[in-house]
């Protein structure tokens, strides 16, 4: 079976069809924000805690091995939305990796 061509990233370096930038990637995580200056300090959590003992399975499949609590709007997209109960979702990884990266691609 034959290999996908290697692409030149827009930093100019030759990466493996499929596979990210190493000094690309490096260089956006190390411009991420930390968690706190995204939004998740304590009252995210007390309220993320509370929001599991509710909702403990996803909405989707209702699986409750590794469920993540959804913004249903990003933060980035509704900011006052960041604590608000009805703005919360509860999704296994699965289909918030969908969600997320759903959103991402297109």
């Amino acid at each position: 079976m034959p290999y996908a061509p290697s692409r030149v990233c827009k930093c100019g370096a030759l990466v493996p069809a499929g596979r990210a930038c190493p000094r690309c990637s490096r260089a956006a995580e190390a411009a991420r924000p930390n968690r706190h200056q995204r939004g998740y300090d304590s009252d995210w959590y007390r309220l993320r805690r509370a929001h599991l003992a509710m909702q403990p399975g996803c909405v989707v499949c209702g699986s409750t091995e590794g469920v993540d609590v959804d913004h249903k709007a990003s933060i980035r997209e509704r900011p006052e939305g960041r604590l608000d109960p009805a703005n919360l979702q509860t999704l296994c990884r699965l289909h918030h990796n969908r969600k997320t990266h759903g959103k991402r691609q297109g």
